[in-house]
């Protein structure tokens, strides 16, 4: 591991105070630094702008909230990079490391104390009029959804061509292990270890009596039909990144990508001991 790319949700990190004492304490450490264009200037240190960061870079530090986080694990993805997370948001359940650890962590990283850790991700497809539409991945979750001010949804969930259920309402939430923290844990679903390989469903605000998650294995795909003929709004949203507008008949599939994201850990915490100390300190 001779390059590490550091990116920064810049919203977050907006005087690049903490941005620059990783990549100082890097340098000092003999690692080459890479940072998107522009990056140079803003950190004032002899790091490396390139616009292809995520190829060319060993290891991708990135400094933000989860919403950063995702932004950047999934543009990793596509290289099989893993990422590293340091807190500059609130809770930050995928942002492991705190500003108060920067230290402590780089010091792990040069002494090879680190881990990674494959996550499930999920592939969505969009199917219209019997053609693909969109694809796209998700590490946290896809979300099919109303848009402001429409009409409740009715979405008819199979699960491997088998029917599941019919949830009038908000919308549905299929998402992974690492998201069941997420908006999924929001809408009532199950915390799930994020190793496991596994496929979450909820409804959101569903206008039914019942309003129960579905668990199904990660062999499965898991379509979701939009079952209304009128003017609809809604939109499938992937990991809070991504959107596509969706329209009457639309079939999304969703099911497990044989890859996964690569995320790296330098904590010797267990996953209930960081679950504790993120929902205690977001309360």
């Amino acid at each position: 591991m001779k390059v590490i790319g550091v990116v920064v949700g810049r919203n977050k990190d907006t005087e690049y105070e903490h941005t620059k004492l990783i990549i100082e304490k890097l340098l000092n450490r003999g690692f080459k630094v890479m940072v998107p264009p522009g990056g140079s200037s803003c950190a004032g240190l002899p790091v490396i702008e390139s616009s292809t960061l995520f190829k060319d870079s060993d290891f991708i530090i990135c400094v933000g909230g989860d919403g950063t986080f995702l932004s950047t694990a999934r543009k990793a993805f596509a290289y099989r990079k893993p990422v590293l997370g340091i807190n500059k948001g609130t809770v930050g359940f995928l942002a492991e490391v705190e500003i108060s650890e920067i230290e402590t962590a780089i010091d792990s990283l040069v002494n090879g104390q680190f881990r990674i850790q494959p996550r499930m991700v999920l592939v969505a497809t969009v199917e219209r009029n019997g053609e693909k539409v969109y694809e796209n991945i998700a590490i946290n979750d896809a979300v099919i959804t109303r848009m402001a001010l429409s009409r409740i949804l009715r979405l008819m969930v199979m699960i491997d061509d088998k029917y599941a259920d019919s949830f009038p309402g908000d919308g549905v939430i299929i998402s992974t292990p690492t998201g069941s923290t997420g908006y999924s844990l929001s809408a009532g679903g199950p915390i799930v270890q994020p190793d496991m390989r596994l496929v979450i469903i909820s409804p959101i605000c569903p206008h039914i009596l019942h309003s129960r998650s579905y668990i199904a294995s990660d062999s499965k795909t898991v379509s979701v039909i939009i079952d209304d003929k009128s003017e609809i709004d809604a939109i499938l949203t992937l990991d809070g990144q991504e959107g596509f507008k969706l329209e009457p008949g639309d079939k999304i599939f969703v099911k497990a990508s044989e890859d996964s994201a690569l995320f790296a850990t330098v904590k010797n915490m267990d996953f209930y001991d960081i679950i504790r100390a993120k929902i205690h300190k977001s309360n």
